[in-house]
């Protein structure tokens, strides 16, 4: 029936590659899936981790793709949840940095206009020149984050610098004025910074300085009640924190669902392989690829023959065993970087990186894993097209069009040589 070795599957995007032990293993466990027991036959130590680590998304990719290794498995998923904090984190710190940098402003003004003399003076200067630092040094970098301009891995620390600077000032405050009014605010601004960093570690680190900082103060400061004021600076900080944990969550469960919608959208669940949607995603990243190193592109188109009459005669589950025993037979002769797609009902599409001969060698690879799965007869034939060019001149419709122009002349011209 097939070889026992091991046989790489990359009609999937490369966070779906596996490796298949036997060459129907795969696609057997998309339409009946293992029982628990049988899983932890194979992977026993992988179930527990399983188990124990993985959200229902990722059991559920489990059951779809069953052999595939379940550190890939958590590695695909922990890469979405950092992706999709990234993307929150970049849109949201400018406009935080922003909106408090409007805040203090205002409040400055606010006190500059409630001033006794309205008026400048050194007293006033010495109280407030802070905030207008703290003010320019928020909108800065609101709009060093807003350009792009700062890495991705150093945002965090950014915001983290930047909420120490206004906690800071506002205790500063405190030493400079008394008012015990600004220790509040501080402690609301450490609140606030854990629902916003997104981040741990930057998070504690500033709540950790912050707290070092309120506790110096109230030591030493003209705040009073000391031992008060240490208690309200953890538990800021513990508050902030406690945020902090649900917000991750809840933005694991986004990620979470975006990649289910996203799995459901772009592969076939019966087959296990790119639909139409999923190709059109990679084709792109194909293209440019076979551009950068000036290589042709083909594709082959794929017909099952007599599917409706397979459907009709034997029913439904024998016309998806078709299906399925071709979406292997292709599988099984893929190169590396090759993507296999479920185009439609009874068709395939396998897009690669090759010139016409390649194609052609693919055309009668596929012939031959198509004889070794019994699909050579009237009823589940694999008739095939191909077409080749170069991906700056013909767009993935071209060549589509062309390939099944292609399977159409191969088709007549064997129906031809069997009448005779």
């Amino acid at each position: 029936m097939g070889s026992t070795t091991s046989v790489p599957a990359p009609c999937l995007p490369r966070q779906y590659s596996s490796r298949f032990t036997h060459p129907q293993e795969g696609l057997r466990g998309v339409n009946a899936p293992r029982s628990l027991g049988r899983i932890r036959e194979l992977h026993p130590i992988s179930l527990i981790q399983l188990e124990m680590k993985m959200t229902f998304f990722a059991g559920w990719r489990w059951r779809l793709f069953p052999d595939v290794d379940s550190g890939d498995v958590l590695a695909s998923v922990n890469d979405e949840r950092r992706e999709t904090r990234l993307r929150i984190a970049e849109r949201e710190y400018p406009r935080t940095l922003a909106w408090a940098a409007s805040v203090l402003l205002l409040m400055t003004v606010l006190t500059f206009i409630g001033e006794p003399s309205h008026g400048l003076h050194t007293h006033y200067f010495k109280t407030h020149v802070n905030d207008v630092f703290v003010v320019l040094l928020l909108f800065a970098s609101a709009w060093l984050l807003n350009s792009g301009r700062i890495p991705r891995k150093l945002r965090a620390w950014v915001l983290m610098v930047n909420a120490l600077a206004l906690v800071l000032s506002l205790l500063w405050q405190v030493t400079v004025e008394g008012t015990p009014l600004n220790y509040t605010y501080a402690m609301f601004v450490v609140i606030g910074y854990g629902v916003t960093s997104l981040a741990t570690g930057p998070y504690l680190c500033g709540a950790a300085v912050s707290v070092i900082a309120a506790t110096f103060l109230a030591i030493t400061g003209p705040v009073g009640h000391a031992f008060d004021w240490i208690l309200v600076a953890l538990t800021a900080a513990g508050i902030g924190a406690i945020l902090l944990r649900i917000r991750l969550q809840s933005i694991v469960a986004l990620a979470d669902a975006l990649t289910l919608a996203k799995e459901l959208a772009t592969v076939d669940q019966l087959t296990g392989v790119l639909n139409r949607h999923g190709l059109l995603e990679h084709v792109p990243d194909l293209w440019s690829t076979a551009q950068r190193y000036d290589e042709s592109v083909f594709v082959a188109f794929i017909d099952i023959r007599g599917l409706k009459k397979a459907n009709d005669k034997f029913g439904h589950d024998y016309g998806d065993s078709l299906i399925l025993s071709a979406a292997q037979a292709a599988r099984k002769v893929l190169r590396g970087g090759d993507l296999l797609s479920r185009w439609g009902g009874d068709e395939f599409l396998v897009v690669g990186i090759g010139n016409h001969s390649d194609a052609e060698s693919f055309a009668v690879d596929l012939e031959s894993s198509a004889t070794e799965e019994a699909l050579e007869s009237e009823m589940g034939g694999l008739s095939i097209g191909i077409a080749a060019g170069l991906p700056g001149r013909n767009s993935l419709m071209d060549l589509t069009s062309r390939a099944d122009e292609d399977m159409y002349r191969r088709r007549t011209a064997n129906n031809a040589n069997t009448d005779q």
